[in-house]
Order: C-alpha cells, then sequence, then structure tokens
C-alpha cells in the first residue's frame, strides 16, 4: 500500500513541474493541454512497460515482439498526442518532425520504465543475496555450538566420572560460555573483549581436568577497546589446537594464542605442536571449514587466512580489515 502512495505522490509531483515547465519556461500556447498530454502518455507507456513488456516479454528474451509492440504505442501515442494538441489536419496528412516532436512523452516513458525496473530488480537480488547470506551464516553457527558443546562435555564428564570436586565449576563455566554463544550469536558484531573472554572460559574450562597443564599461553593485551568482531568467529581454531594439540605432553607440548587490534585490523595467531600418532573422534574438522566459510561471508575481500602444518607446529594467522566496524 505505501508503494501506491509514493507512486501516485511522485505522479501528482510530476504533473506539477510538467506545468511550471511549459507555463513558465516554455511558455507555451495551452500549458494546461500541453502538461496533461504530455504526462498521460509518459504515465501510460511507463506503466505498459513497467508492469507488462518489460518483466513479461524483454525478460523472456522476446525482443521481436517487445520491440514491435512498442513502436505500435510509440506511433500509437505520438499520433494521439498530435490531434490532442493540433487538432486533425487540414491537408490530411502531419509533418515528420511534428510527429517525432509529440512521440517524446511516449520515449520518455519506456526509458523511465527501463531504468526504474532494472533499479528495483537489483534491490531484490541484493535482498535476497543478503537474506541468503545471513541464513548461511546461522547455519554454520548453529553447526559450531553443538561441536563445541560435545568436546566441552566430554572434559566435564571425565572430571565428575572421577569425582573431582571442580566439575561444578566446569559446569559454571560451560554455563557463562553458553550464555555468550546463545545470546551473542543473535548480533551481527559483539565486542572483540566478549570474544577473548570467551576464549578464556574454554581455556579455564580445559585446565580443570588437570592442573599440571601450564604450557598455554594467552596474549591479549594490545587489544583496542572498540574493535568489534562477529561472535564465535575465533574459538573454533583455539578449539582445534587443544582437540588436536599435544598439550597433555608438560614437556614438549605447548599452545601460543594472541590476539591483538587496532582501529581498523584484528590480527589473531594461534600455534599449537601436536602428535600425528595422536587419536581424535571422528566430528573433528567442522569448525575451521565453517569458519572459513563465515569469514567469506562476513569479511568478504576483507580477511586474510593462513594456515601451515611445518616441522610439528600447526600455526593459523588471521588477519581481519574491519574498518572500524
Amino acid at each position: 500500500m505505501k508503494s501506491i502512495y509514493k507512486h501516485v505522490f511522485y505522479w501528482v509531483l510530476y504533473g506539477l513541474l510538467l506545468y511550471i515547465l511549459f507555463e513558465y519556461v516554455i511558455e507555451a500556447r495551452d500549458s494546461v493541454v500541453h502538461s496533461v498530454t504530455f504526462w498521460m502518455f509518459q504515465f501510460l507507456a511507463f506503466y505498459l512497460n513497467y508492469k507488462v513488456l518489460i518483466p513479461v516479454l524483454f525478460k523472456a528474451k522476446q525482443y521481436l515482439l517487445f520491440s514491435f509492440l512498442n513502436f505500435v504505442l510509440i506511433a500509437v501515442g505520438s499520433f494521439g498526442n498530435t490531434i490532442i494538441e493540433d487538432g486533425l489536419p487540414e491537408n490530411g496528412y502531419y509533418a515528420f518532425e511534428t510527429l517525432m516532436a509529440h512521440s517524446a512523452p511516449i520515449f520518455i516513458g519506456v526509458f523511465t520504465a527501463f531504468i526504474f525496473y532494472n533499479y528495483y530488480e537489483q534491490l531484490k537480488n541484493e535482498k535476497k543475496e543478503k537474506e541468503r547470506i545471513t541464513a548461511e551464516k546461522d547455519f554454520l553457527i548453529q553447526q559450531i555450538n553443538p561441536h563445541f558443546l560435545f568436546n566441552t562435555l566430554n572434559n566435564i564428564y571425565s572430571l565428575t566420572r572421577d569425582n573431582n570436586p571442580k566439575g561444578s565449576e566446569a559446569v559454571l563455566q560451560l554455563s557463562k560460555m553458553l550464555d555468550y554463544s546463545l545470546y551473542g550469536n543473535k548480533k551481527e558484531y559483539v565486542p572483540l573483549m566478549d570474544e577473548v573472554r570467551y576464549i578464556t572460559n574454554f581455556i579455564d574450562l580445559f585446565k580443570l581436568k588437570d592442573e599440571e597443564i601450564n604450557n598455554v599461553s594467552f596474549d591479549y593485551k594490545n587489544i583496542d577497546v572498540q574493535s568489534r568482531i562477529a561472535p564465535m568467529l575465533l574459538l573454533p581454531f583455539v578449539e582445534n589446537a587443544f582437540k588436536h594439540g599435544n598439550i597433555e605432553d608438560l614437556n614438549s607440548g605447548k599452545i601460543d594464542i594472541e590476539i591483538s587490534s587496532t582501529y581498523d585490523e584484528i590480527r589473531f595467531l594461534c600455534v599449537n605442536s601436536y602428535n600425528e600418532n595422536k587419536r581424535v573422534d571422528a566430528t573433528g574438522g567442522i569448525g575451521v571449514k565453517n569458519v572459513s566459510r563465515r569469514l567469506a561471508l562476513l569479511y568478504p575481500n576483507r580477511h586474510q587466512l593462513d594456515i601451515t602444518n611445518i616441522e610439528g607446529a600447526y600455526k593459523v594467522s588471521l588477519k581481519i580489515t574491519t574498518n572500524g566496524i
């Protein structure tokens, strides 16, 4: 309904502008007749093309029929406009120049219909693409959460199985993380420090399983407090470092994580040692693939992800250009 009101408003405004043009600029003999006929034939040509000829014929690539019908429309409109303004010809025919001049509103109507139709089609396509990206992004986040939950519950289970009193503390840590994953995911971007706290909780939760694990470093002192990031974006890399690394080896195992940011850039680095013979469950691999896809959707041409595996060290380096978001 709002769209109809907009069309009515613009056509009324356009009619007034036409009258002003013919009355005060061109100083036509009969400004009202000129304005009404020009407006009427342009209105007819516009909506015939905008609602019928372009979406039905031109879009279906029936160019010959489309051109023929518009030629007929221009011819009929040109003669009709000439008759209304100049009356019937005394010598039985009109001058070619007169017909061409009076065909102007038809040409303008057809041309304007093309512009508006293409413009609104582009808006529709952009809206559909945005909805597709949003749906895919939400689906990817939903995939990450159960994967994380599965691994975390395994850690808590190992504590409760041994009647470790830290089991209740682990449940509390998990509740904090679930609170972020449930409510943080509803926002497109969150403060980077929220993501840092989430990773910190994850590390603390993992350490509860084994007090002797102290070969994990997490450096986030060089963070701009204004920095924002898509939620749940970095944890899968950290989770994989713990899952596939050999952190239980207190002599050679290690995980080094570093997050830093400026006004328009976020840098993430995660390096972990690993043991090729370590066995992990078959659910691995989902997180990193999803993060790569989310990066492509959320930061197209604004991120650089490098993953290397050299001499027993698995390294993930990520740089995101945020443009101050």
